[in-house]
């Protein structure tokens, strides 16, 4: 089956700007020279997950058994507003207990969940205090434009988490900080 970190489609991007500063002198120039703009931007599909039976119908006394897909259309559903992912995520009624005796015919990571797409930003100002000695503000955005990111949903027959989505990702935090180099 598909590795637990499959991810086929991902795109990263990052830039880095050093924010060029007028020419001026005394304080106008400290405080408007030395600044710079990051950023990291990703796109990702969605992470693989298994779809589980619940039960050791195996008799393998190890657990972990897979459902049993019975066919008549695409688990993937389409189209759907995130209310309607979030509580119903794949088609749940295409997936059985496995037979008794059997491991399950579903593959392992035969479903994909929620893709991710995160962008974060960094502003930074250096001030030279002497030769040697320097201070750096910084301010950081991490998941800049609050995007909400879903974790996987349930794939265990039986549980009520079971095609629902019960977690999320970070929301947008920001982060002020101040250090001195020397």
């Amino acid at each position: 089956g598909i590795s637990n970190d499959d991810i086929p489609q991902i795109f990263h991007f990052s830039a880095v700007w050093q924010i060029p500063g007028p020419h001026l002198h005394g304080f106008a120039n400290r405080a408007l020279k030395g600044w710079e703009l990051t950023s990291i931007t990703t796109w990702q599909g969605g992470f693989p997950f298994t779809i589980f039976s619940g039960v050791d119908n195996s008799l393998s006394g190890i657990g972990g058994d897979h459902a049993d897909y019975t066919g008549g259309g695409s688990p993937k559903l389409s189209g759907q507003s995130h209310a309607q992912e979030i509580t119903q995520f794949f088609n749940t009624s295409l997936f059985a207990k496995n037979a008794l005796g059997t491991f399950g015919n579903s593959q392992k990571n035969n479903l994909r969940g929620p893709n991710f797409h995160d962008t974060d930003l960094g502003l930074i100002k250096d001030t030279a205090i002497t030769e040697r000695m320097k201070l750096q503000f910084r301010a950081e955005f991490f998941n800049l434009f609050n995007t909400v990111n879903f974790g996987l949903p349930g794939g265990t027959l039986g549980n009520p988490k079971y095609g629902k989505i019960t977690t999320a990702g970070d929301p947008r935090i920001l982060q002020l900080s101040l250090k001195f180099v020397f």
